[in-house]
């Protein structure tokens, strides 16, 4: 990878006014039973992003949540033009729902990070004023605030990854990234769990991108309970590095990414489910590829789309 570089304190992104350059921004918030989380979430990005973003979006993905997180993200997609709904009618994994975001994804600059509120908008800022520079700028955590046994485990994966793939970034799995668009021309998304972040960026690193790391804010969960420390997840995520590991071995300059590929169905599969998109809550077309029988037999009921 031709640069992996940390942002001070200096601030260089800026244009000549010391106004944040006019960016397209599509914002995706991967959910999982955040019920208590979401809401909060989102009526704080729609504070946010009118001064950071000329034109934005919320794209909502409802990994098969079993509370309210659901109808949530439907009535806040009734209720603002600018929030869109996708779900899982079952939960897949987080990767698995990052990629349903990125896949619905408008705009030239594509941002995630996590629905539980540990992370400040605001600090979105420091992203975007190096993102016309670098194809990737990942935030790193200035002081993690979890439980000692998630940083024991994190530090023992960073270390691991660090050793099999070659990726030195300090805070991998840091849920504050921000993406060119063209990063998904060329990088895919096959892992559907923790194992994603790793994925995007060892494609990257393969690929000579640049990536840059600024530092950010970790705020303790107000509500809900973390999954990323679960059995089942991390031996997945094991799994996962290894099948990663002999995957790159076979990946070239010509890969097509996930716009390439997936895009060229999905855009295929909404021509012909436009009455089904049409009917979303708030007025905008969700993702919706290779509808299940099950799926589209809900959407005509309820007015909901769903990403199979």
């Amino acid at each position: 990878m031709r640069d992996f570089s940390i942002a001070h304190e200096t601030r260089q992104g800026r244009n000549g006014t010391g106004a944040v350059a006019p960016v397209t921004l599509s914002v995706i918030f991967p959910a999982f039973n955040e019920e208590a989380n979401i809401r909060h979430t989102v009526d704080s990005a729609r504070l946010v992003l009118p001064k950071l973003a000329e034109t934005w979006e919320i794209i909502l993905v409802n990994d098969g949540s079993e509370d309210a997180t659901s109808s949530l993200c439907d009535e806040l997609a009734e209720q603002y033009p600018e929030v869109r709904a996708i779900h899982h009618t079952d939960n897949r994994g987080y990767g698995a729902a990052l990629k349903s975001g990125i896949l619905a994804a408008r705009h030239d600059y594509i941002f995630f990070t996590d629905s539980d509120g540990q992370f400040d908008l605001q600090e979105l800022e420091n992203l975007i004023e190096w993102a016309g520079h670098y194809e990737i700028v990942t935030g790193y955590r200035a002081k993690r605030q979890d439980p000692p046994h998630r940083l024991i485990n994190a530090w023992g994966w960073r270390t691991l990854v660090r050793m099999v793939l070659g990726v030195k970034v300090r805070d991998i799995d840091c849920a504050f990234k921000i993406f060119q668009r063209s990063v998904f021309d060329r990088v895919q998304i096959r892992s559907v769990g923790a194992m994603v972040n790793t994925e995007i960026l060892a494609q990257a690193k393969s690929f000579g991108m640049r990536i840059h790391e600024v530092k950010v804010s970790h705020y303790p969960r107000r509500h809900g309970k973390p999954s990323g420390a679960n059995l089942r997840v991390i031996a997945k995520a094991f799994r996962e590095l290894f099948r990663l590991w002999g995957q790159l071995r076979h990946v070239t300059h010509e890969q097509p990414g996930l716009f390439r590929t997936e895009g060229g169905l999905r855009d295929a599969n909404l021509s012909r489910n436009r009455d089904e998109c049409d009917a979303v809550r708030g007025g905008a077309t969700a993702l919706a590829r290779r509808m299940s029988a099950e799926s589209a037999g809900r959407s005509r009921t309820s007015g909901r789309c769903f990403a199979d």
